[in-house]
């Protein structure tokens, strides 16, 4: 049951719901570090605050991503 709650809150998430949260929650946006710049020091930042198996997942898309789009930026 908390399962199925779960999922369909997440289903029914906006972009706006996600924005709102990180600005009630002072989350900064490094779009532009992490795009133009060296996104080591946000990476560094995020670093002990999940788990290492989330992180890790976090680099991986970053780089996948930022390679795959490169030829747009």
């Amino acid at each position: 049951m908390k399962d199925k709650l779960i999922k369909n809150y997440i289903n029914n998430l906006k972009i706006k719901d996600i924005k709102d949260f990180a600005l009630k929650n002072d989350i900064l946006n490094n779009y532009q570090e992490l795009i133009y710049g060296n996104p080591n020091a946000i990476f560094k930042n995020i670093k002990d605050k999940i788990n290492d198996d989330s992180y890790h997942k976090i680099i991986k898309l970053y780089f996948l991503y930022k390679n795959k789009y490169q030829h747009l930026l």
